[in-house]
């Protein structure tokens, strides 16, 4: 039997800090001396006063020696001898006095102030909690308990509500025994099995096994529930629910007819609940950052608001179990909280908790958020507070762990003191020979427990040195780490993290970077590369910085970059369960664990896969329809040949052997070839002459090289350096015609938010100046992959760009009224110099971001106004709300994010693709409206055709659905962004027009496809690898 991480943690190979320092020591009744409190120990020390009687015998007797000893001086050498032997005797005689006083006879005056036997008796039952840590098997006992059971009877869990506004009411969720058939099993632990049956029932799963009949079915569940009534009723505790017997009539039996059954998702790192959407102010509890940098003693559950909208929505991706911790805005941001997704029609906290139904006093799990690195050190210099820089913040570690590690010391001491006197004196009498209480400081008390092995340790750390710094802290004060989040450079310590071992997993994003300089040495193949130096690799969301539904998404990713399957989906289910302690109840399916299962419409790692039922618990807390399940694509053609060492410039050159050409919204050529010549595609068929270096497809597809709008490629590297920004633009600036990103844009360098463009296949971008106002100015279009400026620049000025909304909220337009009153007399009066003027002429597109549809609605009325205008609306959460409206406008949408959330009040509209029903691009597609996609994150830029794909999923819950369609996701991102953009030449793929190509081996739409070569112009890459 192996153990897991409730057991204390080995004693790292240092000296326990206990030898390195003492700390200020309890006292006892007697002294303000260190406690040592054994009999001999006492008497030694002279504090244990003798009984007056027996004091003056002894001095008598004392003095009778000193008479003898003058005598023996008198007396002659035989007689002093004689003397001697005597004198030894009477010495010995003593000594047996002083002994039978101090052990027997002497009582020591009680202390003038004592503790209550209560209060002995607590502190006493404290003491044995620290060495009486539960051992938790790996393989949980046949009649193992989900305690959860007993307090989810007492109330209703609630199906999930996945609609912002709906009106439903919400229903009740079923827990019958549920006997699911003939599925293929994805036990989390990296095993598939086919055809095969879960029995549930009690909140667990009671057997995994091929061809249960329903009377088998029922005999295991009642067997199962008469074990635990017995084992309870030794134990003399309560039986609800188990005393109940199960019959055939009570079962669902739910055939999934070969689909994936696999354990619910585990999200070791999570906010919801602390940041609730849709993002108001009164309700972000996140990080407590007003006093101090320091607060171990806070608890996330204090501040978890069950309420929360988006708890549904992270349920119905399939997340089963999160763990929800404070932010990292601090050094110690305090305890974590672990939930199960079930919510329940009391809106309970503790209902939620992941060990309700355990007592408080029993083996529950203790969960702590640290951080180090830049967020601990930001801000707090400003107050006049350590930590301004990387040394305070290892200071307020090692400070606040050794005031921890005295309390713990006098702790320990207390106890030996109190164990002594109790063998000393009797249990009933010892608390009469001591005067404090046991020392619990509170603020200590979760540090305490820390060191103690009772909490499992989750630190917010991005690069090695930080890491490093922490892993020495670690050492000096003797406390283990279960788990590096974020961890961004981790892969390039990966061997250090291997020897430290002690379970350690490294919870990291398997792409999401640029957004700081910690963040920067990223890759996407860090997973690879700890799990195969031994280190346990999990993946998190970090909601609602990625939306903790689709969690799924970073393993999905990751696989399709390299990462084993198994070990991929492994890193969303048994990895972060037992990170979280949770190794022997969540995770895995496989008998005895909770009954927390995801059945998939599809495999889960490819490219749309989302649940059909979510069960928690053994309640169905979510259901779709059991539909046909999507075709699978093709498997992909053997790569590319030749290939190139590095990119090139290549004056003419020819594809060959193409299976199908995606040339624009109405030709597909198949078994074709394409010639490209000083840059130009001269000739497209398979009866073309080859020309130049030719590279063979195997009979792969082709597609226009995409198009990135509204992104900020080529103005910034790393969000939050303001020296690898362009900066913001101001309103007062744009109106006049000042900014213009083409005079911003940089190129080359080896930048990695251009070289993850590229390599992703965003060949062109179309990048607008930075702003957070009304107006942010004109947009550039440049070409990703080039080194030198004089090469970059397709078209110089693009679009005037404007943004509507609460981001958009300024000095002197503080409102949105305001907002759209200035655009409205920008537009009727435009300044002489100003880009309005080509707006109203209708040279220049109008690019207006907006999510709400009620300024939607707005901004078509504009257009109607001003007969010329080119609107183009970018964003767009809520425009399926008013597509009718938008489609008889004619007004083309770039719908930015396409996996959106409902992270504020105006984009609360958010209809996530995914979910069941007709997504947001399914009811502007039937409406008319020529639908775009973009992105928001440059670090994402990467993802865009994987996200097209997403986009464009068909409803799941409709017969016969539910498969990308091809045409629509590539148009997505090439065509209908040149054409919304007035981009001449790129876009499309066709004789006299500029090459700007992908080729793919397959598909093109899927995570198991891979772009085989990039011609852009000339310029040709093959096999371009993302880092």
């Amino acid at each position: 039997m192996t153990t897991l991480n409730r057991t204390p943690p080995s004693p790292l190979p240092l000296r326990p800090r206990a030898e390195q320092r003492s700390g200020p020591p309890v006292t006892n009744a007697y002294s303000q001396s260190p406690v040592v409190a054994t009999a001999a120990g006492l008497q030694a020390r002279g504090r244990h006063p003798t009984n007056h009687a027996t004091r003056a015998a002894v001095d008598e007797t004392l003095r009778h020696i000193e008479r003898s000893i003058s005598q023996l001086r008198e007396t002659d050498a035989a007689s002093k001898s004689t003397w001697h032997e005597y004198l030894l005797v009477v010495t010995a005689l003593c000594v047996l006095l002083l002994a039978i006083n101090v052990f027997v006879l002497a009582k020591p005056p009680l202390p003038s102030s004592v503790i209550s036997e209560a209060a002995y008796t607590r502190g006493r039952k404290l003491c044995e909690a620290h060495v009486a840590q539960a051992t938790v098997a790996q393989d949980p006992e046949p009649t193992r308990i989900n305690h959860r059971v007993a307090t989810l009877a007492n109330t209703s869990v609630l199906l999930v509500n996945i609609e912002f506004n709906s009106e439903e009411k919400r229903r009740k969720a079923p827990n019958d025994p549920l006997l699911i058939q003939h599925a293929t099993v994805w036990d989390g632990a990296g095993s598939r099995f086919q055809d095969m049956d879960i029995l549930i029932a009690y909140g667990v799963i009671l057997k995994v096994a091929p061809g249960i009949s329903l009377s088998k079915a029922v005999k295991v569940a009642n067997g199962y529930a008469q074990k635990v009534v017995e084992k309870r009723k030794e134990e003399g505790k309560c039986i609800q629910p188990w005393d109940k017997a199960i019959h055939e009539s009570h079962f669902e039996l739910l055939d999934v007819q070969g689909r994936v059954v696999s354990p619910g998702i585990v999200d070791m790192h999570s906010h919801a609940g602390m940041s609730s959407i849709p993002g108001f102010e009164g309700t972000s509890d996140v990080n407590e950052d007003t006093d101090s940098p320091v607060n171990p003693q806070l608890r996330a559950k204090d501040a978890f608001n069950p309420d929360d909208l988006a708890l549904d929505l992270i349920v119905s991706g399939g997340v089963t179990t999160s763990l929800i911790l404070p932010g990292s805005g601090t050094v110690m941001g305090g305890e974590g909280f672990g939930i199960k997704l079930a919510k329940t029609a009391r809106s309970s906290v503790a209902d939620m908790e992941v060990d309700a139904g355990l007592a408080e006093n029993g083996n529950r799990l203790r969960w702590m958020k640290m951080a180090c690195g830049e967020n601990t050190k930001s801000g707090w210099d400003d107050l006049g507070l350590l930590p301004g820089s990387r040394m305070g913040t290892a200071w307020l570690y090692r400070e606040r762990f050794e005031s921890a590690h005295s309390t713990l010391q006098n702790q320990d001491d207390w106890c030996f003191q109190a164990e002594n006197l109790a063998s000393l004196y009797g249990p009933n009498k010892a608390h009469l020979h001591i005067s404090q209480r046991y020392p619990e400081p509170l603020r200590h008390d979760s540090l305490v427990a820390l060191l103690r092995g009772q909490v499992h340790l989750h630190v917010h750390c991005y690069q090695t040195n930080d890491i490093e710094a922490l892993l020495r802290h670690s050492r000096e004060f003797d406390f283990r780490i279960a788990a590096l989040h974020h961890a961004t450079e981790a892969h390039l310590f990966a061997d250090v993290l291997a020897r430290y071992g002690r379970n350690l997993t490294v919870a990291i994003f398997a792409d999401n970077s640029l957004y700081k300089r910690e963040a920067y040495v990223h890759s996407v193949r860090a997973a690879q590369t700890l799990h195969a130096r031994g280190v346990r690799v999990a993946f998190k969301s970090d909601h609602p910085v990625l939306d903790s539904r689709g969690l799924l998404y970073e393993a999905q990713k990751a696989a399709a970059w390299g990462l084993e399957e198994d070990v991929a989906f492994a890193a969303v289910t048994s990895v972060p369960a037992g990170a979280m302690g949770l190794g022997d109840r969540v995770g895995r399916v496989a008998e005895g664990f909770d009954a927390d299962l995801v059945v998939w419409d599809r495999e889960p790692l490819r490219l749309g896969a989302r649940p059909l039922r979510v069960v928690v618990d053994g309640y169905s807390v979510f259901q779709a329809p059991i539909v046909l399940e999507p075709e699978k694509g093709k498997p992909p053609v053997p790569q590319i040949t030749p290939l190139l060492s590095i990119a090139s410039v290549l004056d003419a050159y020819t594809v060959n052997n193409i299976g199908a050409l995606y040339a624009n919204e109405s030709a597909t050529l198949a078994d074709t070839k394409v010639i490209v010549e000083k840059g130009v595609v001269t000739c497209l068929g398979a009866e073309c002459a080859s020309k130049g270096m030719e590279f063979n497809l195997n009979g792969g597809v082709i597609i226009p090289g995409l198009i990135a709008a509204g992104v900020e490629l080529g103005l910034k590297e790393i969000s939050s350096e303001g020296s690898t920004r362009d900066g913001f633009a101001a309103t007062a600036d744009s109106i006049e015609g000042f900014v213009k990103a083409k005079d911003g844009l940089r190129v080359g360098g080896r930048s990695k938010a251009l070289e993850y463009a590229h390599r992703g296949g965003v060949l062109t971008a179309i990048t607008a100046p930075s702003t957070t106002e009304l107006v942010g100015g004109v947009s550039v279009a440049f070409r990703t992959g080039a080194e030198v400026y004089r090469e970059a620049v397709l078209k110089q000025e693009v679009a005037l760009h404007v943004g509507i909304g609460d981001a958009r909220k300024e000095l002197f337009s503080g409102t949105v009224s305001t907002q759209i009153g200035r655009l409205r007399s920008l537009l009727s009066t435009p300044s002489p110099n100003s880009p309005f003027v080509d707006v109203v002429n209708g040279t220049m597109p109008l690019a207006v971001t907006a999510h709400d549809p009620n300024d939607i609605s707005k901004l078509l009325s504009l257009k109607n106004a001003f007969p010329k205008l080119r609107l183009v609306l970018m964003g767009g959460t809520g425009a399926w709300t008013v597509a009718d409206e938008i489609a008889k406008a004619d007004v083309p949408l770039v719908l930015t994010p396409i996996r959106c959330q409902a992270n504020s009040w105006e984009t609360r509209w958010c209809k996530y693709a995914g979910n069941p029903g007709p997504s947001s691009f399914e009811v502007l597609k039937q409406a008319g409206v020529r639908v775009s996609f973009s992105f928001e994150s440059i670090s994402h830029s990467r993802l865009l055709l994987w996200e097209a794909g997403w986009a464009t999923l068909g409803d799941s819950t409709a017969v016969g659905v539910g498969k990308v369609d091809v045409r629509d996701a590539v148009g997505g991102v090439t065509w209908r962004v040149a054409d919304a953009f007035g981009l001449e030449g790129i876009g499309r793929i066709g004789v006299g027009k500029k090459a700007s190509f992908l080729g793919l081996d397959g598909g093109p739409i899927g995570f198991e496809y891979s772009f085989q070569i990039l011609a852009d112009g000339d310029f040709v890459s093959t096999l371009p690898q993302q880092d």
